[in-house]
């Protein structure tokens, strides 16, 4: 039997390798330049730009919402274990009300919870206790620092249920894109010294990061590299690898033109969720990409009513 192998010359070599990285630089470029105008909407629904995230607590109270910022949940010198902590003003003493952890997205290396500032005023608004979260970002603290982190976060919150008026019979997370996945492990992969959750919103997540090209560094500063190297690390970061019947009510939501959390990974999730017999809403959102899901009113208001639904 003869074999042959495809060979090009070595000027089209050249080109094609030329244009190859000139394909991986623009996407690059298009999915840094969408995560950091994220951040930046946080100057309009947040917190004044600027303002430090590791000092000590202050308060702030409008007509409808009582707001404590910058809360040490964790660590106190460390900076990025700060949570800013809301609630109806309305609140009566000895009333309690849901709690909910808020987890802001950023490819896991950047973001901020003044991201996620117009969904926890909402929510608050709604009835629900929330803590918006800090934690710490790789590359300088590689995963599993980030669920850690989150895990920590949802511990203290259940040890504060009573001071902060919380049932913590029904304590819930929502998160988007890097905060989506986290909300979304919590939900599936659960810290065996804290209560399951009573519901999860996980938008434009990615819930498979088994389906990452082998020999992809894309993700190398918060895994430390490819999945070809650590594959069991990129399997156990993946929600949909600890999907089980005992699993809370999800929600997932994506734009169908989302192409730097391909929507596949939320059909992936939904199948997984629906094999197991797990509670689950998957909703579409259609003709919009991954900053313009995340600021959908229509989409998120979804989101909050099946939080309603599932934890009162």
């Amino acid at each position: 039997m003869s074999s042959y192998c495809l060979t090009h010359p070595p000027k089209m070599e050249s080109q094609h390798a030329n244009i190859m990285t000139k394909l991986k630089m623009d996407w690059m470029h298009r999915v840094f330049a969408s995560l950091l105008l994220l951040t930046t909407w946080s100057n309009v629904w947040g917190q004044p730009v600027g303002q430090p995230v590791d000092f000590d607590s202050e308060k702030s109270r409008s007509a409808d919402i009582q707001i404590d910022y910058n809360v040490v949940y964790g660590q106190p010198d460390e900076p990025m274990h700060r949570a800013d902590i809301l609630k109806p003003s309305s609140l009566k003493d000895g009333e309690k009300l849901p709690g909910l952890l808020l987890i802001h997205g950023g490819a896991w290396t950047l973001g901020d919870k003044r991201n996620d500032a117009r969904h926890a005023k909402r929510l608050a608004s709604l009835g629900f206790v929330v803590m918006s979260i800090n934690y710490r970002l790789a590359p300088k603290h590689p995963f599993p620092a980030q669920i850690d982190d989150c895990r920590l976060a949802l511990k203290w919150l259940h040890e504060h249920a009573d001071k902060l008026q919380v049932e913590s019979s029904s304590i819930g997370s929502w998160g988007y894109s890097a905060g989506g996945h986290l909300a979304a492990l919590l939900a599936t992969d659960p810290s065996p010294d804290v209560p399951r959750l009573k519901a999860c919103v996980a938008g434009g997540a990615p819930c498979d990061l088994t389906s990452i090209p082998l020999d992809s560094n894309l993700l190398k500063p918060v895994f430390g590299g490819p999945r070809r190297t650590f594959p069991k690390k990129y399997a156990d970061a993946s929600p949909i690898t600890h999907v089980s019947p005992d699993d809370p009510p999800i929600f997932l939501f994506h734009g169908s033109k989302d192409w730097l959390v391909p929507s596949q990974s939320s059909i992936s999730m939904k199948e997984a969720l629906q094999r197991e017999g797990v509670d689950f809403e998957y909703l579409v959102v259609p003709d919009k990409a991954h900053l313009m899901t995340f600021i959908d009113r229509e989409a998120t208001e979804k989101s909050y009513q099946f939080l309603i639904e599932r934890m009162r």
